[in-house]
């Protein structure tokens, strides 16, 4: 353990993050109102280049696979959607908040291609969900984005916790977080700075709870999503930590979330189809 380096410390330096760009909590009010308009998000993110411009890469990349070039930031919202938009623009806000140019003790292209693939995985789930149990695909895609946002918060100011946890993980053949101490452990830090960041019940909740989806879990059924989305993407060997053993699916989730287990599988292969498109967002976004 690094000399200092205690969970008080690490929880003061969540605690010690500055809040998020007026950019950002001006997107996560529009995105969270139905009125709002495509208007509404460009008149905001056109207030920060460097976010334009990653939105028009993203709208003009295979990622999208539109046949013509998209010049301006209306037709590139429009096209990739509000709820998309906030989510680029909330993980781009993160990794400039939590000092992308700390070196983290994992690679942090293996950290996005889980957290993208999940996201993308919980976003086929939701699909499969009608009436009064659909999900907002987008809302899945964010929260896939983002479950496991605790473990860049441990990496940039806990390093020693995340190393200490994946030789327990490794030597013990166990999944990292029942390696992790629960002070410490991703979900309860990155449960602690989707509350300093004001983000939405249900996204702090899928934080919070993917790895213990219990049926009181308010929002469970967003929960249940991506604990099932988490751990397809550990089957198919997508992962921020090689070699962890994949956590376990929990039956009560997969009976919550009702989806038959030939669509998980047929989800879990498309997974590994989209290589491609993993990656031209990750170049979006990193």
């Amino acid at each position: 353990m690094v000399a200092g380096e205690t969970a008080s410390t690490l929880i003061e330096a969540i605690g010690d993050l500055p809040s998020l760009s007026h950019v950002l909590v001006k997107l996560s009010e529009i995105a969270a109102n139905p009125a709002s308009s495509a208007r509404h998000v460009v008149d905001i993110v056109k207030l920060d280049p460097a976010l334009s411009a990653k939105i028009l890469r993203l709208a003009n990349s295979a990622y999208v696979g539109i046949p013509r070039t998209i010049d301006s930031l209306k037709n590139a919202v429009v096209l990739l959607g509000q709820k998309r938009v906030y989510s680029l623009a909330l993980t781009a806000g993160i990794l400039l908040a939590l000092k992308k140019s700390v070196t983290l003790p994992f690679s942090q292209k293996d950290y996005w291609r889980h957290s993208i693939s999940v996201g993308m995985i919980a976003e086929s789930i939701s699909k499969t969900l009608h009436g009064r149990d659909s999900i907002d695909s987008d809302e899945a895609f964010t929260a896939g984005l983002l479950h496991d946002i605790g473990k860049l918060a441990v990496g940039c100011f806990g390093a020693a916790f995340f190393q200490d946890a994946v030789r327990n993980c490794l030597e013990s053949k166990i999944p990292f977080f029942k390696a992790e101490k629960p002070a410490t452990s991703h979900t309860t830090i990155g449960w602690l700075l989707a509350r300093k960041w004001n983000f939405p019940d249900g996204l702090c909740n899928a934080i919070a709870n993917h790895h213990d989806p219990a049926p009181q879990v308010t929002g469970n059924r967003m929960v249940s999503i991506v604990h099932l989305s988490d751990g397809i993407a550990h089957c198919v060997d997508v992962t921020t930590v090689p070699g962890e053993p994949p956590p376990k699916l929990d039956d009560e989730a997969i009976a919550f979330v009702n989806v038959q287990p030939e669509r998980l599988r047929a989800i879990a292969e498309e997974a590994l189809q989209n290589e491609k498109k993993i990656e031209l967002f990750l170049e979006c976004i990193v």
